[in-house]
C-alpha cells in the first residue's frame, strides 16, 4: 500500500509539472538594441515590458534570442509562443494573433543642426543624399521614390557616423534605436545633430500569439489587459 502511494504521488507531481511546463509561455526576440537583446539589462525595454506585464496576467515566461526569420518560423510553426515585438501585417496575423500596440516607433529623419533642412513629404528632400540601411523596409512610398538619392550602409551607425563627417544630408532610423546607438559609440553626443520633427513613419509593436496555441486570442486579451493596468498604476 505505501508503494502505491508513493508512485501515485509520483505521478501526480510529474503530471503537474508538465501542466506548468505546458503553461509556460516560450517568448522569442530578435536582437534589437535598446528594445531587445540578451546583453542589455532586463533584455532590452521591450522585452522587460512584455514579461512584466505577462507575468502580472499570471504566465510565467522564458525567452530564447535568434535572427528574426527564425522568430517568425518558430511562432508559424508553434515551436515559440510569443514575439515579444512585432509590428503588425495580414500575412503574419495568418499565423499569430497581436495585441494591442504597446509602443510606437517613429522612424525620423536626422540631419546635422546646421543644415535648414525642412521635411513635409518626400519632394523636400529631392537632391539631399539619404543614409540608409541596406535591405531596411522603410515603407512603399520612400522605397519607391526612385528620385531621392539612397546611400545605403550595413548599420545605423555608419549612417550617423557619416552624418558627422558631413558626407550625408540626412538618415533615417528609429528614434530609440538612433539614441541608443549614440550613446554607445559616440558617448551620447548629439549636440550637431537634430531629428526632424515629422515622422517618415510611425509604427505600433505589438506581442505576436502563435495560433499554434489553442489559447492564443486569451493570451493577448490577458496581455493587453496587463499592460492598460500597468499604464494606470503607472508601472
Amino acid at each position: 500500500m505505501k508503494n502505491f502511494l508513493a508512485i501515485l504521488l509520483i505521478v501526480l507531481s510529474l503530471s503537474h509539472f508538465d501542466r506548468v511546463c505546458a503553461d509556460e509561455l516560450k517568448l522569442t526576440a530578435s536582437t534589437w538594441p535598446p528594445y531587445t537583446g540578451p546583453q542589455l539589462p532586463e533584455n532590452g525595454l521591450v522585452v522587460n515590458l512584455v514579461t512584466s506585464a505577462l507575468t502580472r496576467a499570471g504566465y510565467t515566461t522564458s525567452i530564447t534570442f535568434d535572427t528574426w526569420p527564425r522568430s517568425l518560423e518558430g511562432t508559424k510553426i508553434g515551436v515559440n509562443d510569443v514575439i515579444t515585438g512585432a509590428w503588425h501585417s495580414d500575412e503574419r496575423a495568418k499565423y499569430r494573433t497581436f495585441s494591442q500596440p504597446f509602443i510606437i516607433n517613429e522612424i525620423k529623419f536626422i540631419t546635422r543642426k546646421d543644415r535648414p533642412i525642412v521635411y513635409n513629404n518626400l519632394e523636400d528632400l529631392r537632391g539631399r543624399v539619404i543614409g540608409v540601411v541596406r535591405d531596411y523596409a522603410y515603407g512603399p512610398e520612400f522605397d519607391n521614390a526612385t528620385y531621392l538619392v539612397k546611400v545605403p550602409q550595413n548599420h545605423v551607425i555608419q549612417n550617423l557616423s557619416s552624418l558627422f563627417l558631413d558626407k550625408i544630408d540626412l538618415t533615417l532610423a528609429d528614434e530609440r534605436v538612433a539614441r541608443y546607438e549614440l550613446q554607445k559609440f559616440m558617448g551620447g553626443d548629439i549636440s550637431e545633430l537634430t531629428f526632424l520633427p515629422k515622422p517618415l513613419s510611425a509604427n505600433g509593436l505589438h506581442i505576436a500569439v502563435s495560433k499554434q496555441r489553442s489559447d492564443h486570442e486569451k493570451i493577448a486579451a490577458d496581455f493587453d489587459s496587463a499592460i492598460t493596468a500597468m499604464k494606470k498604476d503607472g508601472t
